[in-house]
């Protein structure tokens, strides 16, 4: 969905030079829940056949100026340029670039048991220091199978430090030389 990421990389220059970065976040996520979940606001924005001035005096009413000026003017460029479609990817590109500008990584630490956040401290220190990750975000989910250890999944990279992944290993190395 290249159009899509032009729009949000014109938002993310935008922020910046407007200061703007975090609002545009929050503002474009809350315009993702209501295209997920309000009926009303997508009979009118995937309505194609609806004029084009008529469409933008009812977005315009919907949000009732809660919604900053500059994304309702993007949702009145995609109505004008009949893009409509392609307004859900535009958060997720957004957040993609956001992330990127401030570090923020999405790392899913998985676990045989519940952990603090001592131990959380701990990953983080070392994800700064092993792969430069600045801010990341923590989803523990526990996994009985693993036995003990961790498992870091986060940008494609994974780091098995479980029991289970060790004895993997061996398993393999073990079939691998009997092949031999």
């Amino acid at each position: 969905m290249l159009p899509a990421k032009r729009y949000a990389e014109a938002l993310i220059k935008l922020g910046q030079e407007e200061g703007n970065l975090e609002k545009f976040y929050d503002h474009l996520f809350k315009l993702f829940e209501i295209i997920k979940s309000n009926n009303e606001f997508n009979n009118i924005w995937f309505d194609l056949e609806m004029k084009r001035s008529e469409k933008k005096q009812k977005i315009k009413a919907f949000f009732d100026d809660d919604i900053d000026s500059y994304i309702l003017n993007l949702l009145y460029l995609l109505i004008d340029k009949r893009r409509e479609i392609i307004l859900p990817y535009i958060p997720l590109y957004y957040k993609q670039m956001y992330d990127k500008i401030l570090g923020n990584v999405d790392v899913e630490v998985i676990v045989a048991h519940e952990i603090g956040s001592d131990v959380l401290n701990k990953i983080s220190k070392w994800l700064w220091k092993r792969y430069g990750v600045k801010n990341p975000r923590f989803i523990v989910k526990i996994d009985r199978n693993i036995i003990g250890g961790i498992k870091l999944l986060f940008n494609n990279i994974e780091v098995d430090a479980s029991i289970k992944g060790a004895l993997d290993s061996m398993r393999k190395e073990l079939v691998k030389i009997a092949i031999l």
